[in-house]
């Protein structure tokens, strides 16, 4: 299946992530991974999935998030009312990834994909050498009660799955 703006949002997604709470906001805390079930959490909502190949690599970690942070209440301004970081990386690893990009609101998640299962399922992964195995693809999905309002993966760059390109298309 390859997803597509005005596609339904496919039923039955659920990812991992670790809640960022008090508890766990020092980047030495690790907290206990939980399903994030699409569904039940944003059914009635517009959310933003920024899909990224790898925390802390290059393009990630210098181009791709820390402009969504920095434009994080931008996003929210226009509707917005979560954005999912996802990655095949463990929770743990995106827990870290969050926290060192300085995302505090419970409204900014740092998810993963496991194993890229969903990416993989709408045609959005990367097979990389077997040292890093299936990836999720650098990619932007706005999601709006349930409905794909945009999709954009990108080969290169960020251009199509960049936050520019997403306020564009809000």
């Amino acid at each position: 299946m390859t997803l597509k703006a005005g596609d339904k949002f496919p039923e039955g997604v659920k990812f991992l992530y670790i809640a960022n709470t008090p508890e766990v906001a020092d980047i030495k805390a690790c907290g206990i991974p939980i399903s994030l079930d699409f569904d039940k959490e944003f059914r009635d909502k517009t959310v933003v999935i920024v899909s990224i190949p790898g925390a802390f690599t290059p393009t990630c970690t210098a181009n791709h998030i820390p402009p969504f942070v920095e434009k994080f209440q931008t996003l929210k301004s226009k509707g917005v009312d979560a954005v999912i970081v996802l990655s095949a990386n463990d929770p743990f690893v995106q827990s870290a990834f969050g926290k060192v990009n300085g995302v505090t609101d419970e409204s900014f998640i740092f998810a993963t994909d496991p194993a890229a299962e969903f990416s993989k399922s709408v045609g959005l992964s990367l097979d990389l050498p077997p040292a890093f195995g299936t990836r999720t693809a650098r990619y932007a999905i706005i999601v709006s009660k349930g409905v794909v309002k945009y999709i954009e993966k990108d080969a290169n760059g960020v251009a199509g799955s960049g936050v520019d390109a997403v306020l564009a298309a809000l």
